[in-house]
């Protein structure tokens, strides 16, 4: 009797298992014993166990033909930064959940669920299993967004990211229906055989990856589709903010590389010009609205709509310069966007966040370390020299010059200009002098604070010395490029 192999080999899915795992167990001890505390220290063990499962793989290549999610130096080094967003999340996440009010226990499992639809998301080589596991990432944010519930801006957050998360779906959905049409399959690899041997019903397709776009631009908040995210981030627990803008954000924008490197090479050829222009109104219409907010998360928000317009240029250029800007860009961008709202909930005032920019003026005096890291992002975010965000930029800017998109190149530049404006002025409003006595510290635990230290430092050390991360990133690209380019 012939043996069938199994669905999954099970040690490709190490990772995933050991983080699914110990978010049910969390559920359980929730359930039984409702302590936040354990639940919050076998959070951290699920990941730290993850990390290190995860790490193990660099280096091996698991073909597609043995699994449904596959192994290489691409989603190694995206798992490793999901993981290691998840673990900052978590721990500056706990003084803010006994702070506001969250329900610890349901919050870090549903981290942990959410960081599993990432890591399934971008170890996927099928449009289903793809499809799945964005599911699986969306609703858990959708709850983890709503998990304030005394505060109504939470639940109206959660309401608006559930309804157009839905729309998003849908969208998506029937362009993987229209490319199954087209194509016969759903498999990446028989897509791109087929797409470059035969060319199949390419108006189904042009349709069908349409129809795709509109969906992961919802879920990235690519202009259109952006509505929802000024909303969403003001709403949603100011840690769940970042993990937003540093985990999904990434996420979706490795798997967009890895579809138009890999089965849509093709036809990326017909979506460059619409890419472009998706790229530039993203930058122009988030910086722009970024300068008209007086709300710190909404204008961090906005300013990361920007930033999707910054990552679309790889996307536009997709060739092996460009896909090492992009992972470069994504890592610190991460690394960033998450230490900025890390910070922003730390600079709180009890169980009331500090979310005006008038009530950062003077707050140096009293936060000095929350503030310097600050300080350090928002450069970053700006592009300054001598920040990790400044050497992302210039692979980026000069990766699209050297393909010829002089133009798009360009607008990014005038466009991080423009940035300045907001960046330093909320900086420079944390270093005035305080008008009054201080006010009293709250108080947060020494991890928090040290892990924003660490990510401050980390920036400024990649804005110095970034060789050993680009030759990681080489290794990683050289995984997705090397069949098509």
């Amino acid at each position: 009797m012939e043996i069938v192999p199994p669905f999954v080999n099970l040690t490709t899915i190490q990772p995933q298992l050991i983080v699914a795992i110990f978010a049910m167990a969390g559920l359980l001890i929730d359930a039984f014993y409702r302590n936040t505390l354990y639940v919050f220290i076998l959070t951290l063990m699920g990941l730290a166990l993850a990390l290190f499962a995860v790490y193990s793989q660099w280096g091996v290549v698991v073909p597609y033909e043995e699994s449904m999610v596959t192994i290489d130096s691409y989603t190694v080094f995206f798992n490793i930064i999901f993981i290691l967003v998840a673990i900052v999340t978590v721990l500056i996440s706990f003084s803010y959940v006994d702070l506001t009010g969250v329900d610890g226990g349901k919050y870090y499992p549903l981290i942990l669920f959410a960081t599993l639809g990432m890591m399934l998301f971008i170890s996927s080589r099928d449009l289903l299993l793809m499809f799945l596991a964005i599911e699986l990432l969306s609703i858990s944010s959708y709850v983890l967004v709503a998990s304030q519930l005394t505060r109504w801006k939470s639940n109206e957050a959660a309401i608006k990211y559930m309804l157009t998360g839905a729309f998003a779906s849908a969208f998506l959905l029937f362009g993987i229906a229209l490319v199954f049409g087209a194509t016969g399959t759903m498999d990446f690899v028989k897509i791109g055989q087929l797409l470059s041997a035969e060319g199949p019903e390419l108006l189904y397709l042009q349709v069908g990856i349409a129809m795709m776009m509109v969906g992961l631009g919802f879920k990235v908040a690519m202009v259109p589709f952006h509505m929802w995210a000024p909303d969403v981030y003001e709403g949603a627990p100011t840690p769940i903010s970042g993990f937003l803008s540093a985990g999904s954000k990434v996420a979706v924008f490795a798997l967009l590389l890895r579809l138009f490197a890999g089965p849509f090479s093709v036809p990326h050829v017909d979506w460059v010009s619409a890419l472009w222009w998706f790229s530039v109104l993203s930058m122009v219409v988030g910086n722009v609205s970024a300068l008209l907010q007086t709300n710190v998360k909404r204008m961090l928000a906005y300013s990361s709509i920007a930033h999707v317009g910054y990552m679309l240029i790889a996307v536009v250029v997709l060739d092996t310069m460009a896909m090492e800007a992009a992972l470069l860009y994504m890592a610190v961008y991460a690394a960033t966007g998450l230490a900025a709202f890390g910070c922003v909930a730390y600079l709180s005032k009890g169980p009331e966040e500090r979310l005006d920019i008038r009530d950062y003026t003077g707050l140096a005096y009293n936060y000095p370390i929350q503030s310097a890291v600050l300080s350090v992002c928002l450069l970053s975010l700006a592009g300054i020299p001598l920040t990790a965000g400044f050497i992302g930029k210039f692979y980026l800017f000069g990766a699209a010059v050297n393909s010829g998109f002089i133009g798009l190149a360009v607008i990014g530049v005038l466009n991080s200009a423009i940035s300045l404006y907001y960046y330093l002025g909320l900086l420079l409003r944390m270093y005035a002098m305080p008008e009054g006595a201080g006010e009293v510290v709250v108080s947060h635990p020494m991890a928090g604070r040290l892990v924003l230290a660490i990510l401050g430092i980390t920036i400024l050390v990649l804005g110095v010395y970034p060789s050993p991360l680009l030759g990681v990133i080489k290794e990683a690209v050289a995984a997705v490029v090397s069949p098509v380019m």
